[in-house]
């Protein structure tokens, strides 16, 4: 993964209600109890991009490690067809598929599903942006991300979350759009 560099670093997750949950983030450490919905989080100091990469473990009753977090540059690719459109589709695609070899650039593609409320997890993980990984993640965010790291240097992470062909109010909430008249 890469978190953004130069801002507060939150982390959560769940755990029994009560259970005390200590996270270590390269040499920061925090702790946290859960509350009473088994919800819990902490806040690390920002950290400057090029600091890793670095280990995160979430320890309680059960023990979490993640590897290999890089810190620099954080997108969110998001939008309608224009912003799904996959690399696979563009121009010169063949070769820009077999050039895409930037394991400092990272790859988060929301699965498109549909729900009534938001949803607090989804089915997908962090992967480096390689051949394998490019053909259908968003172009636009791809070139940009791709630019972006050519450009400042750092690791950049584009989280692609886009759905062509949704109006707008698929995207909010009922309750706020019952409280529209248009709506």
């Amino acid at each position: 993964m890469v978190l953004q560099q130069g801002m507060p670093v939150p982390i959560w997750g769940t755990a029994d209600a009560g259970e005390e949950v200590t996270v270590t983030l390269g040499d920061q450490k925090k702790s946290a109890a859960a509350g009473a919905e088994g919800r819990w989080m902490v806040r690390f100091e920002p950290i400057k991009a090029e600091q890793g990469p670095l280990e995160m473990t979430v320890a309680g009753k059960n023990r979490l490690s993640v590897s290999d977090i890089l810190v620099g540059e954080v997108w969110i690719c998001s939008g309608q067809s224009n912003m799904q459109w996959p690399v696979v589709r563009s121009k010169n695609a063949d070769r820009e598929i077999a050039e895409a070899d930037y394991p400092r650039i990272r790859l988060f593609s929301v699965p498109r599903t549909v729900a009534d409320k938001p949803q607090a997890d989804t089915e997908a993980r962090w992967e480096a942006c390689a051949p394998t990984a490019i053909p259908e993640f968003s172009a636009v965010g791809y070139f940009f991300g791709r630019d972006l790291h050519k450009e400042l240097k750092v690791p950049v992470g584009l989280i692609h979350t886009s759905w062509g062909g949704t109006p707008a109010e698929s995207w909010t909430e009922q309750a706020v759009l019952e409280g529209e008249p248009d709506f």
